[in-house]
């Protein structure tokens, strides 16, 4: 007899409060030495929430991985971590327009993971299975 399997959703979905944030891999931008507290508290981002120092940090998986994707208005993000997400403003550290992008949002905002690759952060949408935004930065 075949047995059940139970699948995971298609799409993981976030509300975020409205406010201002860092938008990028937030291994760039959450300060070293909280770095792998967040991690843990998160199990390294398998739920997509974690906590440090009381603040909450969002993050998504990429679907390749490490590389640079683009958003729908071109803008790059390049990841280390594998994972790109939303970092609020007054705790990043060290933000580089090379690395991530300040956003702001004027309300509670929908940000989600869909199985394709697909994220995004309210109107922002970042592709990251699509072999075609995809790029290396190890080639």
């Amino acid at each position: 007899m075949t047995q059940m399997q139970v699948l995971p959703p298609e799409t993981i979905k976030v509300i975020v409060p409205l406010g201002k944030y860092v938008l990028g891999d937030p291994c760039y931008v959450v300060p070293q030495e909280d770095w792998q507290s967040l991690l843990e508290s998160c199990d390294y981002f398998n739920l997509p929430v974690g906590l440090v120092h009381g603040t909450q940090i969002l993050a998504f998986s990429t679907k390749y991985g490490d590389g640079t994707y683009a958003d729908n208005k071109r803008r790059h993000y390049p990841v280390d971590a594998g994972l790109i997400g939303l970092v609020p403003f007054h705790y990043a550290e060290n933000v580089n327009p090379e690395h991530s992008h300040v956003v702001e949002f004027s309300f509670n905002t929908v940000c989600s993971r869909n199985t394709d690759g697909t994220l995004t952060f309210g109107s922002i949408s970042i592709e990251t299975g699509d072999n075609s935004t995809y790029e290396d930065n190890d080639e």
